[in-house]
């Protein structure tokens, strides 16, 4: 997939005070930085405005900054990210979509083993965001040579 070298104006996705959402042509990334806490409704707002920057952008390569979001999801948000969000993703996109998460180690550590991803995306979570984008770029080539991830 060429990587893109302008965004047109129609990729700035709208700014909300709990979300910042950027795309970035040069390494074909969209990041979403979680500003502080969210309720469910945010949440879910949140993810659709991210899905809809991905699909103006064709860029199924995301960073999710959950730092700023503090605490993990409740089970009902967990629920609703894993059984009815991601699912949507594949047919949206027109394929699988890469998901790296950079949380921090507490975050991280109160995760535990993560549950395993749905087919229609690939999880990782990061506490570091050169090893996250280290990650995206290599999905990214396995994506263009036709390796099955």
């Amino acid at each position: 997939m060429p990587l893109r070298t302008a965004a047109p104006a129609a990729l700035a996705p709208p700014e909300t005070d709990f979300l910042h959402l950027a795309y970035r042509p040069d390494v074909h990334q969209l990041v979403a930085r979680w500003r502080r806490p969210v309720s469910g409704a945010e949440l879910r707002r949140g993810y659709r405005a991210l899905l809809a920057a991905a699909e103006a952008a064709a860029c199924p390569y995301w960073v999710v900054d959950v730092r700023g979001r503090g605490s993990a999801l409740d089970a009902v948000a967990t629920r609703w990210l894993t059984a009815d969000f991601l699912p949507l993703l594949p047919a949206r996109l027109a394929g699988p979509v890469y998901l790296g998460y950079l949380a921090s180690p507490r975050h991280l550590a109160a995760l535990g083993a993560p549950a395993p991803p749905a087919a229609a995306a690939r999880v990782a979570f990061f506490a570091e965001e050169g090893a996250l984008n280290q990650w995206l770029v290599q999905q990214q080539g396995g994506a263009t040579r036709g390796t099955k991830l």
